[in-house]
């Protein structure tokens, strides 16, 4: 048997039940953000279900758990292959930091581009390590492609006086100079 009126029948069954069903989420996930997270999919998902609800309230109350069952399962599967995802991410940089020959230039590059204003250093990666043109860097950025041509000119400048400087601090501490750099 099936409520004619849903709608009132899932406000009813949610309004009764919504303390219990945050906790029943807040067991199953190490985190309140998780928790609240499958605690709205749910009622997104009941939403969507509410011709299904049973007209009895231990009936309904009964359903709305088992939904929300599914609802955790679901996110918990989501939850590990996104964990997955962002270990082999961070496996795969470690792995290329360590394996990379010009690490230690990364790091002076990166280091070099702090000291750049923010926009400046923007147009640098967008141009150099994303191989975006400059014309199309200009459109990410919200600029004038003269402009950003003008930007990345005295970007570059300063750029390569950074890497001047570190070169020369990494030679007078005895450690390889940065060189072989096109900017």
């Amino acid at each position: 048997m099936r409520v004619d009126n849903n709608a009132d029948a899932i406000e009813r069954c949610v309004r009764e039940n919504e303390d219990d069903l945050y906790r029943y989420f807040r067991r199953r996930f190490s985190n309140d953000a998780d928790a609240a997270e499958a605690f709205g999919e749910t009622l997104l998902t009941l939403w969507k279900l509410r011709r299904k609800i049973p007209a009895d309230g231990h009936d309904a109350r009964l359903w709305l758990f088992g939904v929300a069952r599914n609802v955790a399962r679901t996110t918990q599967r989501s939850l590990a292959r996104h964990s997955q995802a962002v270990g082999r991410f961070v496996d795969e940089m470690r792995e290329s930091a360590a394996t990379s020959p010009g690490s230690d230039e990364a790091i002076e590059v990166r280091h070099a581009l702090g000291k750049l204003n923010p926009d400046d250093a923007e147009l640098i990666r967008l141009i150099y390590w994303d191989a975006f043109h400059s014309h199309e860097a200009a459109i990410v950025l919200g600029v004038s492609a003269s402009a950003a041509r003008s930007r990345l000119a005295k970007a570059r400048a300063t750029l390569r006086a950074e890497l001047e400087v570190e070169a020369e601090i990494a030679v007078t501490r005895g450690g390889p100079a940065v060189g072989g750099r096109t900017l």
